[in-house]
Formats: structure tokens, sequence, C-alpha cells
């Protein structure tokens, strides 16, 4: 059978930043303990040649799985494989045999890596604040992904991690790409950091900044374009949610000025082409790098992967279909969120003696709405502890078989800037979503609680 589409799976991979030369092993979450944390298991892994690009082994990691080589946190570098429809319903992994069959060799793929770090653009709305790197290939060798822009230094670029077509052999016939990220340092325009702006305009410079050495100073603000190092939004519209996500000082007006701090965190677009007797198959996939993982074993109540089965799916789920180990993976992930924070203080209870010391909701609610400060929940029942015994108690209620009693203490997505007494305290509470305001849960998620309450009530 002929290739008549190629496809690159997943369709989406996340790395993780890591500054050891090895990466990651893989490794699998398994409940054991119904109240307890996660097993971390290790996984069937691939290992690379660093000379010749090829895997050389599949094997199983020695436990435990090493997340740090001494200071170094290794980082997560995902594979990309590349996949052939044969037919309508065949799907299966493009390997050497299936391109020899099409008179093809494995440098007849050419691939193109595009990624970019857009954040100080996305601030300043300056095109040359744009950091882009891109790479095409169709051999072995390591592509760095060097993130170039107008407002680098002369020679200076962002390093934004790199890929590598993995070289298949007669062990490992099939085609993959891996994406390496970089490996999570601090970039920025000076060696020393700014406190302040004199009365014409012009930065006030403090002691030695630790956060950018001498060898990461790309930035040139110099440059007429350049206003990333000192730069505040100036009343105009360019605001995210949440805001302030650059690092920098509030001056005498409020502002938050920026260090001129750069990350070397990107995403971006893997792409890959072959030519089969003229017809030119392209497929693409999205790669992005994130911060490591520092509570592996636990996983967020709302993640990437549930946004896009929303997506995917739509926000109601088939009933026949709902099952209490869906409800039940929910709470779990609740329990392991409110395990890692300290609830007493995000509730808003005195710290020392004093109210609303470090960021959390309610002072959220008084900085933005001028809603008088006042914890969201009693400050008595806000112990971790305690609320860590809540999650678990609902938790042995639902494997016992309970009807989830808490659907209707969920907080819908049109009440998150509910901030009444009531509607701050409905689930999840004292968490803040992406939009800044109060967390909940996706649409399709709260159905799927709803509709295993009416299945246990009414089956």
């Amino acid at each position: 059978m002929s290739i008549q589409e190629i496809r690159i799976l997943p369709p989406l991979a996340i790395g993780r930043l890591g500054s050891s030369e090895t990466p990651l092993e893989n490794y699998e979450l398994v409940v054991t303990d119904p109240l307890g944390h996660r097993e971390i298991r290790a996984a069937e892994t691939l290992r690379v040649d660093k000379s010749t690009g090829e895997i050389s082994a599949a094997y199983m990691p020695a436990m435990p799985v090493r997340f740090r080589d001494g200071p170094r946190i290794r980082p997560v570098a995902p594979f990309l494989e590349l996949f052939a429809r044969l037919d309508k319903d065949t799907l299966v992994p493009l390997t050497t045999q299936l391109l020899a069959a099409e008179g093809l060799k494995p440098q007849d793929i050419k691939w193109t890596a595009t990624v970019g770090n857009i954040k100080a653009y996305r601030r300043t709305n300056k095109e040359q604040d744009q950091i882009i790197a891109s790479a095409t290939f169709n051999d072995h060798a390591v592509h760095p992904l060097e993130g170039r822009c107008d407002n680098f230094l002369p020679g200076k670029t962002l390093p934004l991690g790199s890929v590598r077509y993995i070289k298949p052999n007669s062990a490992f016939p099939e085609i993959r790409l891996r994406f390496t990220p970089a490996s999570g340092l601090v970039y920025g325009a000076a060696a020393r950091r700014i406190s302040g702006v004199d009365a014409n305009g012009r930065p006030i410079t403090e002691d030695h900044d630790d956060k950018v050495v001498e060898g990461r100073i790309v930035y040139d603000p110099s440059k007429p374009t350049a206003t990333w190092l000192g730069y505040f939004d100036k009343g105009i519209p360019r605001d995210t949610n949440p805001g302030a996500i650059y690092a920098g000082f509030a001056d005498d007006q409020g502002n938050q000025v920026s260090w001129g701090y750069l990350d070397d965190e990107c995403d971006g677009i893997v792409s890959a082409e072959l030519n089969i007797k003229g017809a030119i198959l392209r497929a693409f996939s999205r790669i992005g790098a994130g911060p490591p993982a520092f509570a592996p074993d636990s996983l967020p109540i709302r993640t990437v992967a549930d946004e896009l089965e929303q997506a995917a799916f739509g926000p109601e789920v088939d009933a026949a279909v709902t099952s209490a180990k869906d409800v039940e993976d929910i709470v779990r992930r609740a329990y392991e969120t409110v395990r890692l924070l300290n609830t007493a203080v995000l509730n808003g209870n005195p710290v020392n003696g004093r109210l609303g010391v470090p960021s959390m909701m309610s002072l959220q609610d008084s900085n933005d709405f001028h809603r008088m400060f006042a914890p969201i929940m009693s400050t008595n029942l806000v112990d971790n502890l305690s609320v860590v015994a809540l999650h678990q108690t609902i938790l042995t209620a639902l494997k016992s078989g309970t009807p989830p009693w808490f659907a209707d203490v969920l907080r819908l997505p049109e009440e998150v800037g509910d901030l009444s007494d009531k509607g701050r305290r409905k689930m999840p509470a004292m968490m803040r979503g992406a939009d800044a305001r109060y967390l909940t849960l996706t649409r399709r998620q709260i159905d799927l609680i709803r509709k295993s309450v009416a299945k246990g009530l009414f089956s």
C-alpha cells in the first residue's frame, strides 16, 4: 500500500527545561495507596547515542528515577514520531521499510522547527522584540534553536533548545525527531539591575544583578525600539491575565517596571515534508518548553489535557459513559493540589499578626475591586491538615460508591467574579485561574460530576 498521508504524533509535545546533559528518563504514575502519594515507576526509555544520533537501546531505568544530576535538573526531551496513513483506516509508524517501498531514504524527509519567545513583544508591541529561532534539515546532527532578535546586541542569541532527527537503524527503523529544551537560565540587558528612574527618564542602577551574569547579557537597551529594560504599561491596554508576569520593581506611581529579564522558554511548530512521486506530503506538530515539574507525583486539578478534551469533545459528557472513577480522578487531583498549598495563608489568615502579607485571592479582591479585605473561609477551618483530611474523606466516600455530594457547591465559569461570601467559598476555593480570578473546573468536568450524581441517585 502506498503512503497517502503523513502525521506527526503526538500533535502537542511539552518539554521541560533543565541544564543537565542527560534527559529525564520515562516514568509513569500509579495509584497504589488510595489516600497516599502516587507511586513513580520507571517506564521504557530510549537511549540516544550522542555521537551518531541513533537509538542504541530501549531499557527500563533504575529506580528511583533521577530528576537531577547534582544541582542540574534533567530536561524532559520529548520524541515526535512520524506516522503514515496507508488507507482510510490504517495509520502506522513510518519506517525505513515503508520509505524504501516508495523508493525513498530517510534523508528524503525534510524537517523544519520554528520556535519563538515573544513574551517581551507581547507587552511592548515592538516587532523588534520578537525572538525567533528556526532550523531546516534532513541530517541527523543536533540543530540548536538560536533565538534571534533585532534588539539584541551584535552576535548575541537566546538559546531555545535544540532539535535532532533521530537516525533510524535496523533495530529502531521508525522516523523520529527529538526536541530538547533549553537550560532554564535568565538572560537580560545589563549586569546591573535598575531600581528606579531619574528625572530625565534614565534608569538608576543598583548593585550587580546575580540573575544575569556577563555571558547572558543579550539585549541592547540603547536601540531606539528597545524598551524592555525599564518597560511599564504606561496606560496602554496591553496588560495580560494574570498581570505583572515579568520581573521588576514598583515605582512611585505603582507601575511594574521591567528589569529586562528574558527566559529561555519557547513554543512553536515542527513540520515534516516528504515528496512521494511528485506529491508533497506535509505534517506538523506543536512543541513548547516549560519549567520542571517540582511535584512530579502530583497532578493539578485542571490541566491542559482538560482544556483539550473539552475543545475536542465539547462541554458535555455522555451520561452512559460516566463513572465514579472519573470523578475520583478529579477529587484526587484536588487533594494533591491542596496538599501542596499553605491553605491558611491563601485563605487570608493573619501571618505573624499581619493581614494581607503574601499574594492571595483575598488581597486581589481588595486591590482589584476595593472589596473589604476578609478571609474567604472561617480562619479556624483552613488548617492544611484538616483540608487534606476533608479531601481524603471525600475520596474514600467516592471509592465506596457514595455519589459526589459537592456538585452544587462547584463554581461555574460565569461565577469567577462573584465576590460575595458565598461565591468566594465555592469549590475550588482560594485558587486563581488563568484569567486572574477564582479558579473553576472546565464545563466538561462539572458536567461529568453532575451526571455522576444523577446516575448515582436515579439509576
